[in-house]
């Protein structure tokens, strides 16, 4: 059996007999397995840089009158629970330069530790009951980690769940459920009339949809002349041989470079097919013999990704057809009265080269869905959207709008959703949205406003989100947003040009969730805040040198502050004192150094709240960090 003997301050490969002032380590492969000595008893013991791995639990049972010890510069990837619970008496332990992740249930009964230095070791996070053991006295060098986290918890006995955090559990679990079934996002509303129309169509008198079922196709020159069943698994030269989805009930012919279409091309009428997909062809015009002789049965085609330019008047006649997808073609102009004869519910026209909103007016006033992004249009006419009763989504993303003059929705008395990102809207007049009593969503992301008028927002009762991220607001006053509705829950100013805030500037809404990351705020006044429900405030990215205690005041909800990429410096006792609700504090990507005792005094201490810091230049926290000292 090979043992490697250490004398020290000697080290020798082979054992020799100890002197009452030497002590030997029992150590093999790489693991601590004792250490023995004669004589007075050790108060310093330097176990740094000799290769150890793994230490036994009782390795140091021998030497619990140590005052200092080094474990640094070894190979250490986890230690044993309690490992240094008998050594009562130490001041100073080095943990440093090692390979440790996990801390928890080492530092119990150290109550007279005055340093612990785990600097350069790959520990991500300090989490509850990690750091149990260590006192108010005690100051923990951490230089040199790639620490992510640190738990409100971190000192306080893991072991126990008393009352009150089994309570704050409860209510986490309850907020999270809360959360988790707030109403739809966009994309839910866009898609809402799609499915709908699709669900509703259930055809009763028509043959069943067989398993594997395939479908002839010619076209002879690229003009579409039949498609129809195959019979007897046999195609005709110059047709093709096309699969139908049974479970979506759907015919796919996108890619196959078509044309045009001959009359009575579509002889599909004995199979419940409700979408046909065209997209990617070679399609230049819409015909009546494309669309009018389909079955009432065949609500959705999809033209996206053709070269269709114009659609003519008097051409298309089709009462049945829901939603019509002409997205990425090449029009240029859509002709008064061109969808008229249809009820359509769903109309994109995602991606082409329209200029004019002149169409709108003639459009049928079923739909529910009418997508116009990434256009050329500069301006909304008046009474543009007046015979669009029922529209509920409208989207404009991408377009050259630079003005919203008063009363330019009048006639969407159903809309939920008005999506304008992207443009160039410099000027929103006062009565711009009147009518939209219905709008939940509001969205001016990626435009150039630099003022709100007061009361531009006041009519829209119902609006949840409203979001204003990307302009060139500079300033937050007091009345900007006195007219918001009381139920808004979601206001978004990110990544406009503010550098100040007024004491009144966020009375009562947003509900839950307000973001001002990406601006220019330094200071915060005591009173700005005004949110009694709100949970989650961003204000990531700005040039704040400090937390106030003062300026959020009047959030008592609040449940997560995200102060990520300030210039904050310094945490200072008080600065916690009006956060006693929070959840999460994110202060990373900061210039801090060192956390101080007190400096988060007013956090809870509830099981599950943490502290991020990922990013930080933190060399040290004290063990009083989260009391009143």
């Amino acid at each position: 059996m090979l043992f490697i003997i250490l004398f020290l301050p000697l080290v020798v490969a082979a054992p020799q007999e100890p002197t009452r002032e030497s002590y030997i380590l029992d150590i093999k492969n790489g693991t601590l397995r004792n250490v023995l000595f004669h004589g007075t008893p050790l108060e310093e013991l330097d176990l740094s840089g000799l290769g150890i791995r793994h230490l036994e639990k009782n390795a140091l049972d021998n030497v619990s009158t140590l005052k200092w010890l080094s474990l640094a510069n070894n190979s250490l990837e986890s230690l044993p629970e309690f490992m240094f619970s008998n050594l009562s008496n130490l001041e100073y332990l080095s943990l440093a330069e090692n390979n440790l992740k996990n801390l928890e249930y080492l530092f119990v009964r150290l109550e007279n530790l005055r340093v612990l230095n785990i600097s350069c070791n790959p520990v991500l996070h300090l989490r509850r009951g990690h750091l149990f053991g260590l006192t108010k006295s005690t100051t923990i060098l951490i230089e040199g980690n790639n620490l992510w986290s640190i738990s409100t918890g971190t000192f306080t006995n893991s072991f126990l769940k008393d009352d009150e955090e089994l309570k704050n559990l409860e209510k986490m679990k309850t907020e999270l459920t809360m959360i988790q079934t707030t109403e739809s996002a966009e994309t839910e509303i866009e898609l809402a009339s799609e499915r709908n129309a699709l669900n509703g169509n259930m055809p009763t008198t028509k043959n069943e949809i067989l398993k594997g079922q395939k479908l002839k196709l010619c076209m002879p020159n690229n003009i579409v002349l039949s498609i129809e069943p195959l019979e007897n698994n046999s195609v005709a030269n110059g047709c093709l041989e096309i699969p139908v989805n049974k479970e979506k009930r759907s015919v796919s012919l996108q890619g196959l470079g078509i044309k045009g279409f001959h009359e009575k091309w579509y002889q599909l009428q004995y199979l419940p097919i409700i979408s046909l997909d065209l997209s990617n062809n070679e399609i230049t015009e819409i015909t009546k013999e494309l669309l009018n002789d389909l079955p009432e049965d065949l609500i959705y085609v999809n033209l996206r990704g053709n070269r269709i330019r114009c659609i003519w008047s008097q051409v298309i006649e089709n009462r049945h057809l829901k939603i019509l997808n002409l997205s990425n073609n090449f029009l240029e102009k859509i002709e008064d009265g061109a969808l008229a004869k249809t009820n359509l519910t769903s109309l994109t026209f995602f991606e082409n080269q329209l200029e004019s909103l002149s169409f709108v007016s003639s459009l049928p006033n079923t739909l529910q869905v009418l997508i116009l992004a990434k256009n050329r249009f500069s301006s909304i006419p008046d009474r543009t959207f007046v015979n669009l009763p029922n529209l509920i989504y409208l989207n404009l993303v991408n377009n050259q709008i630079e003005r919203l003059q008063n009363d330019v929705f009048k006639g969407l008395d159903s809309l939920q959703i008005l999506i304008i990102t992207k443009n160039r809207l410099v000027e929103i007049e006062r009565d711009a949205f009147n009518g939209l009593k219905q709008l939940t969503t509001l969205n001016f992301y990626q435009n150039s406003l630099r003022e709100l008028q007061k009361g531009t927002f006041s009519g829209l009762e119902n609006l949840k989100d409203l979001n204003l991220s990307s302009n060139k607001l500079q300033k937050i006053t007091a009345d900007m947003f006195s007219d918001l509705p009381q139920n808004l829950g979601y206001l978004h100013i990110d990544f406009n040009e503010i550098n100040s805030l007024e004491k009144g500037s966020f009375v009562n809404v947003p509900r839950f969730t307000l973001s001002l990351t990406g601006n220019k705020i330094s200071t915060i006044p005591s009173g700005t805040f005004d949110l009694p429900t709100l949970r989650d405030l961003y204000l990531n990215n700005n040039t704040l040198t400090m937390i106030d205690g003062d300026s959020y005041e009047g959030l008592p909800q609040l449940k997560h502050l995200l102060l990520i990429e300030n210039q904050i410096n310094e945490i200072s006792k008080g600065s916690c004192k009006n956060l006693a609700s929070l959840s999460i504090l994110n202060i990373s990507r900061n210039p801090i150094q060192k956390l101080q005792n007190g400096a988060l005094y007013g956090l809870s201490l509830a099981r599950g709240n943490s502290i991020y810091i990922y990013e930080n230049q933190l060399k040290e926290i004290q063990g009083a960090l989260f009391e009143d000292i």
